[in-house]
């Protein structure tokens, strides 16, 4: 018990985490070959292999979660045919969704709402960025919140991408057919910044002005608007290094002023109040899960926070053999 504990010390977990339960997933099986990196040329190998063991105890995490709460299943379609093109893919996705070409919510609790398992990431370096996984059927996605607000919705829908697209290419063979990030990239743009959308709200030459009007109306971040004006033909070479110029004068190079509130996730606030209520404290989860209190706050976007009380075991508290089931609410229909 004493080495078990001491390794716990050092690994940050809790010495449960060693025992493992019959029913908990086989985490090792999670590999690196399986793991789509938002930022892979920039990240080093130990940042990935350290964003995968926390890609691992998520899912501990989620195996406790589903456990005591039923979560929305997959519905995502597939669009692993490699003649369906990204534009197309996000089409499907946003026909789906039934939002037309309108702006979209929150692509966090959009991404919960359609059965994504969706967690934050403790700080592994910045150059790691998100990341995403498919395991035993069920799509994860890790969000990196230290970036701002517009940023990491676009890393969502950029995971989301990977998700639709690329779930089978596993093999460097595979990956060396297709550009998966550039894919993934060209997915995003359109899922958040439709093609017919931009083009009726930007006019040709459009100016810094209006392309943050519509940065604002589709919530993106500004250079990511003004990319995607050039690359419509919006904004002409020498229109598209000017604007960028003066946004980075602005300050939107390291931010985005006036921008948008940070996206909330409702899985882990509802689990967070749930827990409260029922006296279910985040010791004892970290108890049940092997995992340390500072690993569940940092997988629940600071939902989950330790403190004193309240360590009542979750199945003690259950009081009946039905789970809680998760409802969330987002504007899934959106008139055009």
């Amino acid at each position: 018990m004493g080495k078990a504990r001491s390794l716990a010390d050092v690994l940050g977990v809790n010495p449960s985490f060693f025992t493992g339960l019959p029913g908990d997933p086989s985490i090792e099986d999670l590999a690196a070959d399986r793991v789509w990196f938002r930022s892979l040329r920039k990240s080093s190998a130990r940042q990935r292999k350290s964003a995968i063991g926390h890609g691992r105890n998520a899912l501990l995490f989620f195996h406790w979660i589903t456990d005591h709460f039923m979560l929305p299943d997959n519905d995502l379609p597939d669009c692993a045919e490699e003649s369906i093109s990204p534009k197309q893919c996000a089409a499907v996705l946003r026909d789906e969704w039934g939002y037309g070409e309108n702006p979209l919510p929150s692509m966090l609790n959009l991404a919960e709402a359609h059965g994504i398992r969706a967690f934050s990431m403790p700080d592994v370096g910045r150059e790691v960025d998100a990341f995403s996984f498919v395991f035993d059927g069920v799509p994860y996605i890790a969000v990196d919140t230290h970036k701002t607000p517009e940023r990491i919705r676009f890393d969502i829908a950029h995971e989301v991408g990977h998700l639709l697209m690329h779930e089978a290419m596993f093999t460097e063979a595979d990956r060396a057919v297709r550009d998966a990030e550039k894919e993934a990239h060209d997915f995003a743009a359109n899922l958040l910044m439709p093609e017919r959308r931009v083009e009726a709200l930007l006019p040709h030459h459009a100016s810094l002005q209006q392309i943050l009007e519509a940065k604002r109306y589709f919530r993106v971040s500004a250079f990511a608007m003004a990319y995607r004006a050039h690359i419509l033909g919006r904004l002409t070479d020498w229109e598209y290094r000017s604007v960028c110029s003066e946004l980075s004068a602005r300050g939107y190079r390291t931010g985005e002023p006036k921008g948008i509130p940070m996206e909330t996730s409702q899985v882990f606030t509802f689990i967070a109040q749930s827990n409260h209520a029922k006296g279910i404290s985040t010791s004892t989860i970290a108890e049940e899960t092997g995992l340390s209190t500072k690993e569940l706050h940092g997988l629940s976007f600071g939902n989950l926070i330790a403190v004193t009380g309240g360590n009542k075991s979750a199945k003690d508290s259950a009081g009946s053999t039905t789970r809680p089931q998760l409802t969330l609410h987002v504007n899934t229909r959106m008139n055009g």
